[in-house]
């Protein structure tokens, strides 16, 4: 019977659970951060050779099998090496101002112009470079799937190297400033909202706001969620039974977190002010790939994220009392 078991589970080269990706990381050479949360403003970034600028690798704690972030550092007039792939993209800047120069064949270019607060993307494997314009350095989180992509087809020039193009995606686009975009009431209690569905893509965004005085319902998170703060002071929560231990996070402008999948997690604004996240997570409100999104549509199954929700009556009696100690030192009165 043993014998059988190590058949079985013996791999032709004897090895097992192997990575494509992060060994794919580690290879690139630049620092690669994990944590259960990070600032992208302070942590450390070294020359990466593939972009021609400082970078690094940022693993959170609570990522997902299918997306990971690029940190890139721009020196002021510098511009990045021309990159096309077949991963896809979004950029959310942290600091500084720059443009990014897509290449859209024929003779065409685009130009994208960001700052702080800004998202952006390149439509798929087009040609692309980002140079910085303002004074100081730029700051790029690039949330992309090569993760995914990478551990499924274990070929760095597939990824790289291949020239497809594909016209179905349009122009690049950008949002200039999600701390002003306009949001709107959804269906999650006391949040408003904005979904951007970038370059006709499959990494879907939204920008999350909770006025000051508030803070939402807890909800069960069935996928990994890679969450920038985006302005204002707020904090997350996440517990797997509301009774057990919970781990907290506080973030602003520069902080990134990722909810471990299949537990609940539970927003709250700190501040005199709105507060405002980004989420990203794969699929979009047009291709939502995964449950959650499909939710939108009607998928009602207890699979399907947001089934799961605990009503404020039914939360801790100690979570509203944390949260409302903290707002009374602002001076901040509660709304709900």
């Amino acid at each position: 019977m043993s014998a059988v078991v190590e058949q079985v589970f013996e791999t032709p080269t004897g090895k097992y659970l192997v990575d494509p990706y992060e060994n794919w990381a580690a290879a690139e050479g630049v620092p690669i951060h994990t944590g259960l949360w990070l600032d992208l403003r302070k942590v450390e970034t070294k020359p990466w050779a593939r972009f021609g600028v400082n970078g690094a690798c940022c693993h959170l704690d609570g990522r997902c099998d299918f997306l990971t972030i690029f940190l890139l550092e721009i020196a002021p007039g510098q511009w990045s090496k021309p990159q096309h792939h077949l991963y896809e993209e979004v950029c959310f800047v942290i600091s500084g101002s720059g443009e990014t120069e897509i290449d859209l064949g024929g003779g065409k270019v685009q130009t994208l112009t960001w700052g702080p607060g800004s998202l952006f993307a390149a439509p798929m494997n087009s040609s692309y470079r980002h140079r910085t314009t303002s004074a100081g350095p730029a700051r790029i989180a690039c949330v992309n799937d090569l993760r995914y992509l990478l551990n499924l087809y274990r070929n760095e020039r597939f990824m790289f190297e291949t020239p497809v193009e594909f016209p179905e995606r349009g122009k690049g686009e950008v949002i200039a400033d999600l701390a002003r975009v306009a949001v709107a009431p959804s269906e999650r209690v006391n949040e408003l909202s904005a979904t951007f569905d970038l370059t006709n893509g499959s990494i879907g965004t939204d920008v999350v706001e909770l006025q000051a005085g508030t803070y939402g319902r807890a909800r069960r998170q069935m996928f990994g969620s890679l969450m920038f703060g985006v302005s204002g002071q707020g904090a997350t929560i996440s517990f797997q039974d509301p009774k057990e231990e919970r781990s907290r996070v506080e973030w602003g402008l520069g902080i990134v977190f990722g909810p471990v999948g299949l537990s609940f997690h539970q927003h709250f604004n700190l501040g005199a002010d709105a507060a405002r996240f980004l989420r990203v997570d794969l699929g979009t409100s047009t291709f939502p790939i995964l449950r959650p999104r499909k939710r939108a549509y009607g998928d009602t199954s207890v699979y399907a994220s947001g089934n799961a929700e605990i009503a404020f009556i039914d939360e801790p009696a100690e979570i509203r009392a944390d949260w409302l100690a903290a707002i009374e030192k602002l001076g901040v009165t509660s709304r709900m």
